[in-house]
């Protein structure tokens, strides 16, 4: 019997889990390799910088850990250009070498931890932005039959956080390069009111000035994984109808929501579970983080148990209090 792999070093939540085995994907004739040899008829799990994931308990399975590598221009236009990149090249890397190269676009989208392959399968987004609105194709291995294929936007089924690769076709497809559209030399957004306004006193602002804002707002809101483990934001913003938040604001008139619609607002998380008086609480050795309530964090031997029955609390007394139900965002193992 082979020893068991540990997955410690592989989760930025930190819990000391393992698996049957971790096979390293170098390349897409890896994936190819694997899926027509035995192992494939064992359980599997793609991973990739481990930063949106929950291990509950030991993988009775084989990871395989995105590495490949690799950036190239497809084509581009006197505005535009379109950029693939592999599924194992690290997102934020990324995001930078477009910045060098004044592709503009993805500078809202600064310092997520992850992969390349990852962000289209949860839909990454982050203030204003939605990765979604810079894919162009996604490039997968069909695990079924080893085939190539190629999914246009439309064929993503993207929704908030989510994708048809988290849903109707979960486990189906290992993705091996995505391909954006990004501006040459673009405007970039700053819609969004902190940016806004911590870009008040520049008069010219460039992709690069908001990734630094995005940058610095991020590392004073968030945990550094690497000091107290944590995926980033645990629990989705919920979608509730205006008329519930138009009750709710009767007896909470602190509350806040943000348009999506005529008839649908969404509320703030963080702000739901501050209210439930539930930030900066532990629960063991698990808590949620006292500046940012949206984050569960691991405070040194939290197992994934301790984390997930923590979150079931959460959401049990936000229900209670506000019959709001919220998702969880992060993946359970």
């Amino acid at each position: 019997m082979r020893d068991k792999k540990s997955l410690k070093s592989l989760n930025t939540f930190g819990v000391d889990v393992s698996a049957t085995d971790i096979i390293y994907i170098y390349h897409d004739d890896d994936i190819i390799k694997f899926l027509s040899s035995p192992e494939k008829e064992s359980s599997f799990y793609v991973l990739g910088d481990g930063s949106n994931v929950l291990f509950t308990k030991d993988y009775d399975g084989v990871i395989l850990k995105m590495e490949t590598k690799g950036i190239e221009i497809v084509s581009q236009t006197e505005e535009k250009i379109f950029v693939k990149a592999k599924a194992g090249e690290d997102w934020d890397e990324f995001v930078r070498y477009c910045l060098v190269h004044n592709y503009c676009g993805l500078e809202n989208l600064a310092l997520i931890p992850g992969k390349v392959g990852s962000s289209p399968i949860q839909n990454i987004g982050a203030y204003g932005q939605e990765v979604r609105n810079f894919i162009t194709k996604v490039y997968a291995i069909s695990v079924s039959n080893r085939s190539l294929c190629t999914f246009e936007n439309k064929d993503c089924q993207f929704g908030y956080r989510t994708s048809i690769f988290k849903q109707a076709c979960k486990g189906q497809y290992i993705i091996t390069d995505v391909e954006f559209m990004l501006t040459i030399d673009g405007t970039p957004d700053i819609t969004y009111d902190e940016i806004k306004n911590r870009l008040s006193m520049i008069d010219s602002v460039k992709a690069q000035d908001v990734y630094n804002a995005v940058s610095y707002i991020r590392s004073i809101k968030l945990p550094d994984w690497r000091v107290s483990g944590n995926a980033g934001s645990f629990f989705k913003n919920p979608i509730i109808p205006v008329s519930h938040f138009t009750e709710l604001k009767k007896k909470y008139p602190n509350l806040k929501a943000y348009s999506i619609g005529v008839d649908e607002c969404k509320m703030s998380a963080a702000q739901l579970i501050e209210f439930s008086g539930w930030k900066g609480k532990k629960f063991r050795d698990a808590g949620v983080h006292p500046a940012q309530p949206l984050v569960l964090v691991n405070y040194g031997n939290a197992t994934g148990k301790d984390i997930l029955d923590l979150a079931t609390y959460i959401q049990n007394d936000v229900y209670n209090l506000f019959q709001v139900q919220l998702e969880i965002e992060v993946n359970i193992i």
